[in-house]
């Protein structure tokens, strides 16, 4: 009778220990939940989702027993966050959040991401000075790094050299050894190409003055136009910068016929359209402001096009050369989990080895700056990465996404002739101007020009 409680006694002490054992290894090796990391990313484009992949390799194979998750999070409009506000008030936050990083402000100032600075300062690598200057100023928010630089682009003045041949135009007057153009310039080349058919329907354009990258930020870089004022802590969306680009879209509206080129856009840029059938890669179109990002496009879908690039056109001859820039950043959301594991990967992908990896397979250049000038990196991408040393970025401010929509509907209200120039300007500086104010005091990063 002895003999059955010792042995329920010994089953359960051998219970109990393999219990223990079980509960020691979990302790030693950690739960497969925190070797596990979610990525969200704004980068959603085939291409960029393949690099970024090629990345998130490397660093599991760095890190054996850890998988990341990567997963498309493209906003409606810019700086559209309402995933993260609802994961991040959920207390279900991704560990990272790849965003357009002129929005890391606007973002940071509603507190949806971590102050990386503390984490930056403990680890004791000057790891801002690692960026290109404009790149690391965007990241941040009150002086302190939210984001991590990822990547970067550049804009030009891309050209069909068979179009401005079939103009009589040698295309070595747009070799970039001769300068930047100026708009003029590029303005007088481009009707030299135009070609309309016998109702005045354009038929091929040389230029399209407010199309693509020739928005209202580009020629407001190009104007040299201010955007804030430190001093009064105001936005200064009607400055002479601002101005001359919206006077500019008017006066080109009525020189070029908006509607008439609209409908040619309709045409010969239609809904849907196959990328091989772009017309600047057909020959409808001679001169466009494009970014680096389209040599990757040309080399995929039109790689016999007989194309060059140069500067973007400035003001008055002689000028220097200027341009600007956006890309891509990493993010910590705010309650994320892991935060250390996290880090660990945010400077392994926004790093040297990550953006070697992603640079070169996206056909992007990178912000670290050791690898701008690395051929083996940007060799595929002509003179835009040279461009970099006088690129700067649209300022960093918490209300960047509120003005781009303001200066949106003030160029179509310009170019659609429902508004002058000061009017338009006017409402955008009505619209944007007292968001600003809740931020206020506030002063813009500053780096060498």
């Amino acid at each position: 009778m002895r003999s059955r409680p010792r042995r329920i006694r010994r089953v359960v002490l051998a219970m109990l220990a393999m219990l223990l054992v079980a509960g020691t290894a979990g302790a030693c090796s950690g739960s497969s939940s925190d070797r596990k990391l979610l990525v969200w990313t704004q980068l959603g484009g085939e291409r960029e989702l393949k690099a970024q992949n090629l990345v998130i390799d490397a660093f599991e194979k760095a890190n054996p027993g850890v998988k990341v998750q990567i997963v498309p999070k493209s906003g409606q409009f810019t700086g559209d966050s309402a995933a993260l506000i609802a994961a991040v008030r959920g207390n279900t936050p991704p560990n990272v959040y790849i965003i357009d990083r002129f929005t890391t402000a606007q973002a940071a100032s509603v507190g949806l991401f971590e102050d990386l600075q503390p984490r930056i300062d403990k680890d004791g690598e000057n790891l801002r000075s690692k960026y290109l200057p404009y790149a690391a100023d965007e990241a941040t928010y009150k002086g302190d790094m939210y984001a991590l630089p990822f990547d970067t682009d550049v804009r030009g003045l891309m050209y069909n050299k068979t179009v401005l041949r079939d103009a009589g135009i040698d295309p070595e007057v747009l070799d970039p050894k001769n300068g930047p153009p100026t708009i003029d310039e590029v303005i007088a080349l481009g009707k030299k190409m135009d070609k309309k058919d016998k109702r005045g329907n354009y038929t091929r354009m040389g230029f399209i003055p407010w199309d693509g990258q020739a928005f209202h930020a580009t020629w407001a870089i190009i104007n040299r136009a201010k955007w804030f004022d430190d001093k009064t802590c105001e936005l200064t969306l009607n400055s002479p910068g601002w101005t001359k680009a919206m006077q500019d879209f008017a006066d080109w509206a009525k020189e070029f016929d908006y509607t008439r080129v609209q409908t040619f856009l309709a045409t010969y840029r239609p809904p849907n359209q196959p990328p091989t059938q772009s017309p600047f890669y057909t020959g409808h179109i001679g001169m466009a402001v494009d970014g680096n990002w389209s040599v990757g496009s040309i080399n995929e879908y039109a790689p016999k096009l007989d194309y060059g690039v140069t500067y973007l056109p400035v003001p008055k001859k002689g000028d220097k050369p200027l341009t600007w820039a956006g890309g891509f950043a990493l993010t910590m959301p705010k309650g994320a989990p892991n935060q250390d594991l996290t880090w660990k990967f945010m400077k392994f992908m926004a790093g040297e080895q990550g953006q070697r990896i992603y640079a070169k397979s996206a056909s992007k250049i990178p912000t670290w700056q050791s690898l701008v000038n690395d051929k083996s990196v940007t060799g595929d991408q002509g003179i835009f990465p040279s461009m970099v040393k006088f690129t700067t970025s649209r300022p960093p401010l918490p209300v960047g996404a509120q003005i781009s929509d303001s200066m949106d509907a003030a160029q179509q209200a310009v170019l659609l002739g429902d508004s002058t120039p000061a009017e338009a300007l006017s409402i955008a500086q009505n619209r944007a101007g007292p968001q600003m104010k809740q931020f206020c005091p506030f002063k813009l990063p500053t780096h060498p020009e």
